[in-house]
C-alpha cells in the first residue's frame, strides 16, 4: 500500500512538472499572447488616446521582431481605429562594439556616434551605427483585430532604439524604448523544451517497471 501511494505521488509530481514545462514553451506562449508579448510602453497619453506597445519574441532575434500597438480611448471609450502608426528601428550599439576604444566598457548612457548619411563609417560592426528601418504598423498585419502590428527583420545583433509614432484625428505623439537583440539560445528551441518536459514521465515509467515486483500467486485453490 505504501509503495503504491509513493508511486502515485511521484507520478503526479512528474506529470505536473511536464505540464508546467509544456505551458512554458515559447510557441505556446506566443499562441496565447497573439499580438501581445513583452510590454515595452504602458498607457502613454497621446491626445485622447492611451497607447501600449509590445514586442515579440523574447529575446528578440535579428531575423524576427513583431512590434504591436494597442491604442484605446481615454475614459473607456474602446479601441481607437483609423490611426497612422509608423515604427522606426535604429541600431545604436552593434554587438561587435560593446567595448569601446582601449577595451573600455561603455557606460549604459553612452551612445556610439552615428555615421552621417552616405558615410559607411569604419569597417566591421561600427559601420552599422545608425542603420535605420521604417515600417508601417497596420491592423492587416495583426492577428488580433484590436492591435496594429509591424513585423520585420532587424538583421543585426546589438542595442536597437525603437520609436513608435502615432497619428490620429484625436491626438498624435511618439514613444521610444531600447531593446537588446541577440541570437536565440539553445533553449529557445521549442522541440528541445518539449523533450525535456516529457523526460520526467519517461524516467518514472522506467522506475515503475524496475520496482514492480513479480505478480503474487493466486490464493484461490485450483479446482
Amino acid at each position: 500500500m505504501v509503495n503504491g501511494l509513493a508511486r502515485l505521488g511521484v507520478l503526479c509530481v512528474s506529470a505536473s512538472a511536464a505540464l508546467l514545462a509544456a505551458l512554458a514553451l515559447p510557441g505556446s506562449a506566443n499562441l496565447l499572447r497573439a499580438d501581445g508579448g513583452t510590454l515595452r510602453v504602458a498607457n502613454v497619453p497621446m491626445g485622447a488616446y492611451r497607447v501600449n506597445v509590445y514586442t515579440d519574441p523574447t529575446p528578440i532575434t535579428p531575423d524576427s521582431i513583431d512590434v504591436s500597438v494597442l491604442a484605446t480611448f481615454e475614459r473607456g471609450r474602446g479601441v481607437a481605429l483609423g490611426l497612422e502608426i509608423e515604427v522606426v528601428a535604429r541600431l545604436v550599439a552593434p554587438a561587435s562594439t560593446d567595448l569601446g576604444q582601449g577595451n573600455r566598457r561603455k557606460e549604459p548612457d553612452e551612445r556610439p556616434p552615428v555615421a552621417a548619411h552616405g558615410d559607411k563609417g569604419p569597417q566591421g560592426g561600427a559601420g552599422l551605427h545608425g542603420k535605420e528601418i521604417r515600417r508601417k504598423a497596420t491592423r492587416d498585419q495583426a492577428e488580433d483585430p484590436r492591435f496594429y502590428a509591424a513585423k520585420f527583420a532587424l538583421g543585426a545583433e546589438g542595442k536597437w532604439e525603437i520609436t513608435v509614432a502615432v497619428d490620429g484625428p484625436e491626438g498624435a505623439g511618439e514613444v521610444l524604448f531600447v531593446v537588446e537583440v541577440r541570437e536565440a539560445g539553445l533553449f529557445a528551441n521549442p522541440y528541445l523544451i518539449l523533450v525535456l518536459a516529457l523526460l520526467p514521465l519517461g524516467l518514472v515509467a522506467v522506475w515503475f517497471r524496475r520496482t514492480a515486483g513479480p505478480s503474487s500467486p493466486s490464493n484461490h485453490p485450483e479446482d
